[in-house]
């Protein structure tokens, strides 16, 4: 049986599970959108810019966001968002040392952000560092329970690279809970889990 869930990107990467006795593909890690918020401080010019630079990113063309934002970091260091939304385009283009540098300052600005953490944790999937990138998702979810990409990306993490299916289930089922969208896809994946849970006697 083939299981392809096509998720709507929220943070990025795609990364491929076979179950024993199943070959499946799993689903992939939510995708950072930008935060489009607009910093309060910025003048009409600059909002502009900012405004543009976030469509870039939603659009698919982070590159093209990077010198927009990295001028605006610069103008108002002080304004967390900028610095989160320059490492996610970052991130977005592949440029992960130069996203965990900004996100490093978007964290010294403000270090309450569940979404830098969130950030963080696929950075870290990213370079192979699974016990960072646990950390970094269970600080997101102290910060913010109901935050449902953590808890997905925990649970994708547990799914995945620890094998740990009862914790992975559970944290899927607390996504599902939290979305307001219905998600067939994760369903689906959740409900071959519990039965590989229930081969195992585990369920």
């Amino acid at each position: 049986m083939i299981f392809n869930p096509l998720k709507s990107q929220w943070w990025f990467g795609l990364t491929l599970l076979v179950l024993a006795g199943c070959a499946t593909q799993s689903p992939s890690e939510k995708t950072p959108d930008s935060t489009s918020a607009l910093p309060t401080t910025l003048t009409p010019a600059e909002a502009k810019n900012y405004q543009s630079a976030v469509a870039r990113i939603e659009e698919g063309e982070a590159g093209k966001a990077i010198n927009s934002l990295k001028k605006l970091t610069q103008a108002h260091p002080g304004q967390p968002g900028i610095w989160l939304n320059l490492a996610i385009a970052y991130y977005k283009n592949g440029e992960l040392d130069e996203a965990k540098v900004t996100l490093d300052q978007a964290q010294d600005v403000n270090n309450k952000i569940p979404e830098i953490y969130n950030l963080a944790g696929l950075i870290a999937v990213d370079q192979g560092d699974y016990t960072a990138a646990n950390k970094h998702y269970q600080t997101a979810l102290k910060l913010n329970k109901h935050f449902a990409e953590a808890h997905y990306n925990l649970a994708l993490l547990c799914d995945i690279f620890y094998q740990d299916i009862g914790r992975a289930v559970e944290h899927y089922q607390q996504y599902l809970a939290l979305i307001k969208q219905e998600d067939k896809a994760t369903t689906a994946w959740v409900e071959e889990l519990k039965l590989t849970l229930k081969r195992r006697g585990e369920g």
